[in-house]
């Protein structure tokens, strides 16, 4: 993967020690030689070019990319002129000429770079042997050429290969690192979180880079696991026998860390959702345990031969850690925030719920319609059969009623055996309706008085509850088992 030029560049510091040698070499190469100093100059001339195209190598793209390829081979000139300057072969510069190698292998990513220096090399050592020859290339120097070439490409690959080891192990980590803050992160977002199931999955999905991920919980009584949130694909739950060889199976019965990459498409569970998913290769299967019991799996995948180790494996792995306790968390508050605002006896929502819901819909402007029932008699039902017949004609009325209304329209229980209705969006003939229908639907053949008032325009919640009231008792003067409309 190409990296940013400057990120790919060598510090100018890191440069010194290759200066350094080959100072050494152009000033050692006087001693006891025999200099042709116009060559000499020459030499020091490419010298020069060298280090410069080698200091601007950051300066624009075209430098970063062929710049060090460039300055390895002018070195490589200026080199074997030096050489030739102080009497050839017996000069003791060739060994010199290993500078580029370790330098293309430390600073280049690029193969095919430390090829063109090793092709280089080749032609500095056989050209002078090839065009010039005895006295100064003596034939007797392939041998040595040929090992020179064949020890520096060993060196070069070597050296390439382990600084490309140790850049990606570093990558690695840096990605690790930047994954697990954005875990950190998450996690203490999912503590407050109203849907924490969903964020798990957008949780895996999207820092461990991956195209779906799927959170499956076990069906209470059976032996199926059942899709409860989906990340990265819009689709219907899904049901995976555990009875069936699968590797969701495995994961539940190891309770440990399953992969696969072979017929994904059938353990993702069908073609559809596959092709929705965006066709991952590959599928993580990570447990969700609580203590030594499993109480999930999230299954995570990636396409494009994405490794599914590393970083991304030890993501799914804390995010499955964590999401067992939050979602614990997150069900216990949603049953004791149900608690606080249902009604025990008939499960519908109770006082509280009904004036956050009717002051909602005020708020959001919405025109709607308010009724009030209750059962007539009710006190002297209560005396004459007992208080558990009076709660049974409670409760079985409130199903009763329930099942007749749209969603989005509120029943509640306010106390006794007084029901408030909140009908939305809803005319006087539709809500005259829907409230006689729900007066004749009283359990036991027992019956029940009602009295409703559309709001009107600028008129406060309070104020159209009043005029409901006003009906219903308008409905228990004048005869009870009766609707009443407020003028």
């Amino acid at each position: 993967m190409d990296l940013d030029p400057a990120k790919r560049t060598p510090h100018a510091l890191s440069l010194l020690p290759f200066a350094g040698a080959a100072a050494l070499a152009w000033g050692a190469v006087i001693v006891g030689s025999s200099i042709d100093w116009t060559l000499y100059a020459l030499a020091v001339a490419l010298l020069a070019l060298a280090g410069g195209l080698a200091a601007v190598r950051s300066r624009t793209r075209w430098s970063a990319r062929y710049g060090g390829t460039l300055s390895s081979l002018v070195f490589l000139a200026a080199v074997a002129i030096l050489r030739s300057s102080a009497g050839g072969i017996n000069s003791g510069a060739a060994v010199v000429s290993l500078i580029p190698v370790f330098y293309t292998a430390l600073y280049s990513q690029r193969r095919h770079e430390l090829y063109v220096v090793l092709a280089g090399v080749t032609v500095f050592y056989l050209a002078p042997i090839i065009l010039v020859g005895p006295p100064d290339y003596p034939h007797s120097q392939y041998r040595a050429a040929a090992l020179t070439v064949a020890v520096s490409a060993i060196i070069g690959l070597a050296t390439q290969r382990l600084v490309a080891d140790v850049r990606d192990q570093a990558g690695e980590a840096l990605s690790r690192e930047r994954m697990l803050g954005r875990v950190n992160q998450v996690v203490h977002e999912l503590i407050n979180s109203s849907q924490a199931r969903l964020d798990v999955c957008e949780a895996a999905r999207s820092i461990g880079e991956a195209t779906i991920a799927i959170l499956y919980e076990p069906v209470p009584t059976t032996s199926t696991m059942r899709s409860t949130a989906i990340a990265g694909a819009d689709a219907d739950p899904i049901e995976i026998s555990l009875l069936v060889p699968s590797a969701m199976g495995e994961c539940v019965a190891s309770r440990s860390a399953i992969v696969v990459s072979e017929d994904v498409e059938g353990e993702l569970g069908g073609h559809e959702l596959w092709e929705a998913s965006g066709r991952p290769d590959s599928l993580l299967y990570e447990p969700l345990l609580r203590g030594s019991e499993p109480v999930g799996v999230l299954v995570v995948g990636w396409k494009d031969g994405v490794r599914v180790d590393g970083p991304r494996a030890t993501v799914v792995a804390l995010l499955a850690h964590e999401a067992a306790a939050m979602i614990a968390r997150a069900d216990t508050v949603s049953e004791l925030t149900d608690m606080a605002s249902s009604d025990p006896l008939t499960g519908l929502p109770n006082r509280r719920a009904w004036d956050a819901r009717v002051y909602h819909a005020l708020n959001a402007g919405q025109q709607f319609t308010i009724a009030m029932l209750d059962f007539d008699l009710f006190k002297e039902f209560n005396d004459t059969y007992g208080h558990p017949a009076g709660d049974r004609l409670l409760k079985e009325t409130a199903a009763l009623w329930r099942d007749q209304l749209r969603t989005g329209d509120l029943l509640a229980r306010l106390g006794g055996e007084e029901f408030g209705l909140l009908l939305l969006d809803c005319s006087t003939d539709r809500a005259t309706d829907v409230i006689e229908r729900l007066r004749k639907l009283v359990y036991g053949n027992r019956t029940c008085s009602a009295g409703f008032a559309a709001r009107r325009p600028g008129e406060s919640a309070e104020a159209v509850i009043a005029r409901a009231d006003t009906a219903l008792y308008e409905a228990k003067a004048s005869g009870r088992d009766r609707v009443c409309m407020s003028a």
